[in-house]
């Protein structure tokens, strides 16, 4: 199996951050295989602590992002087959808004922190 370098890694986190446009508008089946297999695939492969690890000591995120994003992924595996693994609750919970607005505000942070051009950069090293 490859390793991933740095910016492959960076590049990663950064898709994982990024929910579809079409999320509202899916149907119960789309919602479910993009929810539990794209969306939590990206969650478990690049908000892993390896993976922020790497980030934060090669200086890319900063210990806040760092902390937002570990417990990010925290929340969606302690609600693995509770009550809110499921396609009404991803619909209507606060917990899963709550989720996908921090993932919104991650991505504020890592544009603040870096232009696009040196986001760009990073995902090439």
């Amino acid at each position: 199996m490859k390793r991933l370098t740095v910016g492959e890694s960076f590049d990663g986190y950064l898709r994982s951050l990024k929910l579809r446009d079409d999320v509202t508008r899916m149907n119960d089946k789309e919602l479910y295989y993009y929810i539990f297999d794209e969306f939590l695939g990206n969650i478990t492969a690049y908000i892993s602590s390896y993976t922020l690890d790497r980030l934060e000591n090669e200086g890319i995120i900063d210990k806040n992002i760092y902390d937002i994003s570990s417990n990010i992924r925290n929340e969606l595996l302690e609600m693995v087959n509770g009550p809110y693994w499921n396609i009404n609750a991803i619909k209507t919970s606060g917990q899963w808004e709550q989720i996908f607005e921090k993932l919104k505000k991650l991505d504020v942070l890592i544009h603040r922190r870096w232009t696009d051009e040196e986001i760009e950069y990073l995902k090439s090293l």
